[in-house]
């Protein structure tokens, strides 16, 4: 997912700034830009920090980039560091999951990492991105919640006019929304990566978060149903 994210990037930069929207593979950036300003953005799955500037279009006066792999995070805090000093920018290197102080293995994955998880690739993962795979490299991490990692940094979602959690931990993602309880109701919107398939050993399927995600208060805002892809992003909304 992430390698295609890059091809688009790349494509997206030889066409006016104005019609780059119109590229995007999915409704959830435009959906987002029409719900501006959004003020407090949590990304829990930072890697390098690429969508720093969509953030502050969208008025992000505070942004919580969370990276579990201490490598990734060094180049995350590298690249924020460039940053305008408009927005707040706070970073965290911690694995998140449903409870704290639990001890996880994470594999590393080959390229730029952006695809390492606390699972392993499945068949069709491996079919679907040949080139990505893991490198045999596996360390031990212990989990953080998220309300601890907000606590720490001060941060009250609560006081945001219209904060914005985003979610992308292959395959992890149900763990961390399970990991805010009642705090997930918190946020006005919640950007997740989903699979209709498996992609990761062990990884929750769209289905499940989908099912948390409307007990929670949340609806379905950027696909129909029937066109949720099998691999990618979308966006709920509260209410």
């Amino acid at each position: 997912m992430h390698f295609l994210k890059g091809l688009e990037r790349s494509a997206k930069k030889l066409v006016p700034v104005g019609w780059r929207k119109h590229f995007r593979a999915s409704k959830y950036e435009l959906l987002m830009e029409r719900r501006a300003p959004i003020d407090l953005v949590v990304h829990v799955g930072a890697h390098w920090g690429e969508d720093a500037e969509f953030y502050e279009r969208c008025g992000a006066q505070t942004i919580l980039w969370v990276e579990a792999d201490p490598d990734t995070y060094k180049k995350l805090t590298t690249a924020i560091a460039t940053r305008p000093r408009t927005t707040r920018h706070v970073t965290e290197n911690a694995l998140v999951s449903a409870t704290a102080g639990e001890e996880l293995t994470f594999n590393r994955f080959n390229g730029d990492g952006a695809s390492s998880s606390i699972y392993t690739s499945t068949d069709t993962y491996r079919e679907r991105f040949p080139h990505s795979r893991e490198t045999g490299e596996v360390i031990q991490m212990k989990t953080c919640s998220l309300p601890e990692i907000l606590a720490r940094h001060d941060i009250d979602v609560t006081s945001a006019t219209r904060p914005m959690l985003v979610v992308d931990v292959q395959g992890h993602e149900l763990s961390v929304l399970k990991g805010l309880g009642e705090g997930l109701k918190q946020f006005h919107q919640c950007k997740c990566e989903v699979s209709r398939v498996p992609m990761y050993d062990g990884g929750a399927l769209f289905e499940d978060i989908d099912s948390h995600m409307k007990a929670m208060g949340f609806r379905l805002a950027s696909h129909r149903y029937m066109q949720v892809p099998r691999h990618g992003d979308v966006l709920y909304i509260q209410g």
